[in-house]
């Protein structure tokens, strides 16, 4: 992949992956041993979080479309080899959260994707992005759930924040939602 042309983003725009595609990839334990990378590698990089945890869902039958999507990552990381998390001094001690979701993302089980940041002051401190447990109705219950998943890790930390015996100069929550 060093040879391969960078991208800017890690999936594409309109992708459409489902469980079963055109051709089997020939060889699954360079499928597995890549996925696998790249699940250590969201540790440290959050923009990879949701097309990483999009891939591994493939990796007990992988196809050549999901290859694809695999070498996608790999030159988007290219592209952003520099990333990464950056933790500065802030005078700013509030807890934010920022939470989006799809609605019937997966075309396998119609399964919304959920996501959120969380942020002290200006640092990103924790974040994820995973399916939702049951398949929702609505646009609004999708966006609802996300919520509810990004408040209960933000009341965890408020909690964690209580038990180190944290001050807070001042206390405030915010929780930042972007509706389509």
């Amino acid at each position: 992949m060093d040879a391969a042309k960078p991208v800017s983003t890690p999936l594409p725009k309109n992708a459409n992956i489902c469980t079963h595609g055109s051709v089997k990839f020939e060889d699954p334990n360079l499928y597995h041993s890549v996925c696998g990378a790249l699940q250590y590698l969201h540790l440290t990089r959050p923009d990879i979080a949701v097309v990483v945890n999009k891939v591994c869902q493939y990796m007990h039958n992988p196809f050549v479309e999901h290859w694809d999507l695999v070498k996608r990552i790999l030159r988007y990381l290219k592209h952003t080899v520099h990333y990464g998390l950056v933790f500065r001094p802030s005078a700013d001690t509030t807890l934010h959260a920022y939470s989006d979701s799809d609605w019937a993302g997966s075309l396998d089980d119609r399964r919304s994707t959920s996501g959120y940041g969380n942020y002290f002051g200006s640092n990103r401190i924790s974040w994820s992005a995973r399916k939702q447990k049951t398949v929702s109705k609505s646009s609004t219950e999708v966006e609802y759930k996300g919520i509810a998943i990004a408040t209960s890790e933000l009341i965890w930390l408020q909690s964690l924040l209580h038990a180190l015996q944290y001050k807070f100069q001042h206390y405030g929550v915010t929780i930042w939602v972007r509706l389509i």
